[in-house]
């Protein structure tokens, strides 16, 4: 009896967090689209969508997400993901929330990954604890000293970094740093100490002249999505997001571009900004999206499949590359834990796997 009614609760506490999932994702795309008048799906439309939700999903969706993106780049397609069934009902299955985290600390990449190439790392804070690079334990003054003289450096949250708002661009000498994202300055320990704990400190990755030429204050960074299935890993989408005039960080979220990425690595012909809205053909640099092409692309696609394998208990990867003045590709960072899609840019995530990743998590 005692069990029983411990399912139902779990239950209910599950149909709540539902609820209220669903009402912050439907506030999210009312806010996207921002009381402004768009294109209605017609009632052939709507019921195309809704029959191959019913065959495949099996219920029926709210179709304000196949409505937006079908009004901002004009592609129909009964594949849109609505976020509300991606985050509520898709991720949790696929990427195990107890064990996904460590994938996405960006303080582990070096041991999750340790073929990948990395910016040169200065100290590491995990759980209050201080580390030199090569996992070295080390004291607040020492980390302090080994941050006081940097020509260039990112200091992140390893854990969270709130959608790139928590990125600060920095250079210091004598113990005084000056902050490239406000030009403001402060002391190196006052800077280390805002951050509290769980955070990193590197080199500022010094881009390619290709991917510079987008936009040169921010790094520009690759996300390309990756689904393990039993037997392989395949590519779901691929974005290049880059920073607007000025900028340091490329976050969408923190008002950045992002154009989706062809198979060949061209890029196509628009990119998007969320909040506000708006359609772009060229970068705030000059550069027309349509005639760009992503260096060293079909690289980037075999290293995340490969790398995609050391890392199993996570059926979704959103991987954050750069290419360097080396022209070396750049692990930046593992997005294990909900990874982002930008349907805008690239149609509908899952592509053409869409009904092998619904049976996936239905089957889970």
């Amino acid at each position: 009896m005692i069990g029983y009614a411990k399912k139902i609760l779990r239950r209910l506490k599950k149909e709540l967090e539902y609820r209220r999932a669903y009402k912050k994702h439907c506030g999210i795309i009312d806010e996207m689209r921002d009381g402004g008048v768009f294109t209605t799906l017609t009632p052939s439309q709507k019921q195309e969508v809704q029959a191959f939700y019913k065959k495949h999903w099996g219920e029926e969706i709210n179709l304000k997400w196949h409505e937006y993106y079908y009004h901002v780049n004009g592609i129909f397609s009964t594949g849109y993901i609505p976020t509300y069934i991606y985050y509520t009902k898709i991720c949790p299955k696929f990427n195990d929330p107890k064990l996904i985290k460590l994938y996405s600390d960006k303080n582990m990449i070096d041991k999750l990954i340790p073929t990948a190439k990395k910016p040169k790392t200065y100290i590491k804070n995990i759980n209050g604890h201080f580390y030199l690079n090569g996992w070295e334990p080390t004291s607040l003054e020492r980390a302090i000293e080994e941050c006081n003289n940097l020509e260039d450096a990112i200091i992140k949250h390893s854990t969270e970094t709130c959608k790139g708002k928590s990125v600060t661009r920095f250079s210091a000498q004598s113990g005084q740093a000056n902050i490239k994202n406000d030009s403001s300055t402060q002391s190196v320990k006052e800077l280390l100490l805002s951050y509290d704990k769980n955070y990193i400190v590197q080199d500022a990755i010094q881009q390619s002249k290709d991917m510079a030429s987008l936009n040169p204050t921010s790094l520009n960074t690759i996300r390309i999505m990756t689904y393990k299935r039993k037997e392989d890993v395949v590519i779901l989408y691929s974005v290049v997001r880059m920073g607007r005039k000025g900028t340091v960080v490329d976050n969408a979220s923190a008002g950045g571009l992002y154009c989706g990425v062809n198979s060949d690595g061209s890029l196509k012909k628009e990119a998007y900004t969320l909040t506000p809205f708006s359609k772009n053909y060229t970068s705030d640099n000059g550069v027309r999206f349509e005639t760009f092409v992503i260096p060293k692309f079909e690289e980037m696609k075999s290293l995340v499949k490969n790398w995609h394998n050391e890392l199993p208990y996570a059926k979704l990867i959103g991987w954050d590359l750069a290419v360097d003045d080396n022209n070396d590709i750049v692990l930046v960072e593992i997005n294990a834990s909900e990874p982002g899609l930008f349907q805008a840019a690239t149609g509908p995530a899952f592509g053409e796997y869409i009904i092998d990743i619904f049976n996936d998590a239905k089957s889970i």
